[in-house]
């Protein structure tokens, strides 16, 4: 079994900007008289910055479990599916520019029975190693999934399309770029990170 987890670089980045966000937002209300009309968008936006700060917490303790049994989350909010359980796979891509030049990876599973479901975030060490063992697991079961999550496969290297049934292969190909290196760079005739439709 191999494991992966969060890069720390990344997170203390996260909660620098959680606290940088709760100082701007929480404390001028306690320290200054301000009306309703103020006071309250900023409480809300306290909240999100809290949310954010939960969430980062959260992937700081999960570690990410794989082997030839399925594919596991163990912290909170953690979940386990069987490979013979994957039903769902979707990889989406969000954008922080509006060129979509700079972002990162979300990779929702879900399986058949209650609670399988697994999250995982372009940021975590491995990824690429997951989402290539996924997309093989997702042929192999013959897995149908959205021209956009296909789009964004291939955009790390990784051929999603199912296979034929009754059409076997010998090796399914290897990724050749890292989610990084895919996700910051304009590559001649590799396709750029999709956007799912909302």
């Amino acid at each position: 079994m191999t494991a992966y987890r969060y890069p720390s670089g990344p997170l203390l980045g996260d909660y620098a900007r959680a606290a940088a966000g709760l100082v701007l937002t929480a404390i001028p209300p306690l320290l200054l008289p301000l009306s309703p009309w103020v006071s309250l968008p900023l409480a809300v936006a306290a909240g999100l910055f809290v949310l954010f700060a939960a969430r980062t917490a959260q992937r700081h303790v999960t570690v990410i479990e794989m082997d030839d049994n399925g594919i596991h989350a163990r912290g909170p909010l953690g979940g386990s599916i069987p490979w013979e359980h994957l039903a769902k796979v979707r990889l989406n891509y969000y954008s922080t520019r509006r060129d979509r030049g700079l972002g990162w990876m979300q990779l929702r599973l879900k399986g058949t029975g209650a609670g399988e479901s697994v999250r995982i975030e372009s940021t975590l060490e491995g990824f690429d190693e997951i989402a290539e063992r996924v997309a093989e697991v997702a042929r192999r079961r013959g897995i149908g999934m959205t021209d956009t999550t296909v789009s964004n496969f291939a955009a790390l290297g990784i051929d999603a399309e199912s296979e034929p049934q009754g059409f076997m292969t010998e090796a399914y190909p290897t990724s050749q770029l890292s989610s990084r290196e895919a996700l910051s760079r304009d590559i001649p005739g590799r396709e750029a990170p999709t956007r799912e439709a909302q």
